[in-house]
């Protein structure tokens, strides 16, 4: 009885050998990661550099709203969409305040204290920051903006819920991607042939 021709690959689902899949999702997902850093770098050198406001104000939602395009390659993973709760949080209160995350004065004060807060206008963007000044009770959504104080060392900053929803994300995706990475060492290693295995293949079959 003749047997259909057999192909020398076995083909994934989206028609690929599972070898040139995964290399073409990998090289996908190193993309993602490096458009992602690219933005996050940009945003990061927009207002460390920008002597007025305005150049941040255009940069910091371009780039939350460009963030999840970027890392859409990396869909697969929970840490993934963790960190898109906390973008749209983050882009809906930067788009409710013109551009920027809102702060109360009282938050400025708790993390700088009294004396350099005071240096600060309300309704001003404070320079080298994504803040704009707002007095207590007033902006939009201030519940959502730079509203907790993170202490390192003897100082602190302050962050946004939607800043530690990211964190939390990126970690979880950190922790996927290094399970994901020791499953396949370790099924590298089982699939792999012993020595005694490769001794026995290699010796002559007797006649």
């Amino acid at each position: 009885m003749c047997r259909p021709p057999t192909s020398i690959f076995l083909r994934g689902s989206d028609g690929l050998d599972p070898k040139v899949s995964d290399y073409v999702s990998r090289n996908r997902m190193a993309l993602g990661a490096s458009l992602a850093l690219s933005l996050m770098l940009l945003q990061f050198g927009v207002i460390s550099a920008s002597p007025g406001g305005l150049a941040v104000r255009i940069v910091l939602p371009a780039t939350i709203a460009l963030a999840p395009l970027a890392l859409w390659p990396l869909r697969q993973h929970l840490g993934v969409w963790v960190v898109f709760v906390g973008l749209t949080a983050n882009f809906a209160t930067i788009l409710a305040n013109g551009g920027l995350m809102p702060i109360e004065r009282s938050t400025v004060v708790e993390a700088v204290g009294a004396e350099r807060a005071a240096t600060h206008a309300s309704g001003q963007w404070i320079a080298g920051s994504k803040d704009v000044l707002v007095a207590d009770a007033e902006g939009q959504l201030t519940a959502l903006g730079d509203s907790i104080i993170v202490r390192v060392g003897g100082s602190g900053f302050a962050a946004s819920p939607g800043d530690i929803v990211v964190w939390c994300g990126l970690v979880l995706l950190a922790g996927e991607a290094s399970w994901r990475w020791q499953r396949g060492l370790r099924g590298t290693r089982e699939g792999a042939p012993s020595r005694v295995q490769r001794a026995e293949g290699s010796a002559p079959t007797p006649q």
